[in-house]
């Protein structure tokens, strides 16, 4: 027979213990698995009330579903809290009137119902909003026609992680992002962040429009180009900062608060352009770096008083007198060249 080993007796107590922790495991895993049943369904519900097309909602993941979610609750606050407050479309219109309506009412309520849809198309660009901590709350999906880059992808994420490292400091100007907080915001400080062209008080705090240029990042540009800004597109960006009203704490006096950026973006031509639609209230000159004028066309003379030769001649910089309200934006201009 086989030798005696106390290997193989089996001790009840052990089996009852085994069986025990068995069933312990079984049914962890069984609420582990309903409780990832239950979470992803509760994301699944989440990422259905997002405002986009379900066929993007079913591919999100779970942090994406987040993002977007917190992104579209700043923006409704956003929105509502702003001032004046952007109300919702047709908002108080009783849809449940049993009142007929005329043909031409419906046809109105249908047209401003697509009216967003035919503004995006209408305009040469993308327009987007960015909160006052570098965020964007909102972005049209039209940005992947011009820059090549996702919606859902922009929405969200920092602002600073899409442009130009040298047009951080600028950019956070323009939002009014103090110096000590633009490390917290994503804002990487460069050593020439000095010759910014932004004005500190040009836009925050005040909802005056602006207008500057920026440098985002864009899948479309050809890589392997020997300059500097390869992988980005100089972005001509116009928009104003949107303010809501608050109370000084102790005084019965208001001010305005920025909310953040709200703002149209257009993408500049390509230098290779060689050919510019010239209208009929449009001409040609061209100046040396003292902005002296070495070339105009014939058709300015029919439009002013002077001659080829006297304009010629003529500096530029005399067609600006110094009481001119509008001559900043030429000068940042020159300082720029």
């Amino acid at each position: 027979g086989l030798p005696h080993c106390p290997s193989l007796l089996i001790d009840p107590s052990i089996t009852a213990s085994t069986c025990l922790q068995n069933l312990r495991k079984e049914k962890s895993r069984n609420a582990a698995r309903s409780r990832r049943g239950k979470e992803n369904f509760e994301f699944f519900e989440l990422a259905k009330m997002l405002p986009l097309p379900g066929a993007i909602t079913s591919q999100l993941d779970k942090a994406s579903v987040i993002r977007l979610t917190i992104s579209y609750l700043h923006m409704r606050t956003f929105a509502s809290q702003g001032d004046p407050p952007w109300s919702p479309l047709m908002e108080g219109q009783n849809h449940c009137s049993k009142v007929r309506r005329s043909t031409h009412s419906l046809a109105t309520d249908m047209f401003e119902l697509h009216l967003g849809a035919h503004l995006l198309q209408s305009l040469d660009g993308f327009v987007f909003v960015v909160s006052s901590e570098g965020r964007f709350l909102y972005i049209s999906e039209t940005v992947s026609i011009y820059l090549g880059l996702s919606q859902v992808e922009l929405t969200g994420s920092s602002v600073f992680d899409y442009i130009h490292p040298a047009d951080h400091v600028e950019m956070a100007e323009h939002l009014g992002i103090k110096p000590h907080l633009r490390a917290e915001a994503g804002c990487h400080v460069v050593p020439e962040s000095a010759s910014s062209t932004a004005s500190t008080s040009s836009l925050a705090g005040t909802p005056e429009p602006g207008s500057f240029f920026i440098r985002m990042k864009s899948t479309l540009t050809k890589r392997g180009l020997h300059v500097k800004s390869s992988g980005y597109k100089v972005i001509h960006v116009t928009g104003r900062i949107r303010c809501r009203p608050a109370m000084v704490p102790g005084s019965t006096r208001s001010v305005r608060r920025p909310m953040g950026l709200v703002a149209l973006a257009h993408t500049l031509p390509p230098s290779t352009m060689n050919e510019v639609r010239m209208e009929s209230q449009m001409f040609v000159f061209r100046v040396n770096m003292d902005l002296q004028v070495t070339y105009c066309e014939n058709r300015y003379s029919y439009r002013q008083e002077h001659t080829e030769k006297q304009k010629t001649a003529q500096n530029h910089t005399q067609k600006y007198t110094t009481t001119d309200n509008n001559t900043q934006p030429y000068t940042e201009t020159h300082n720029n060249i």
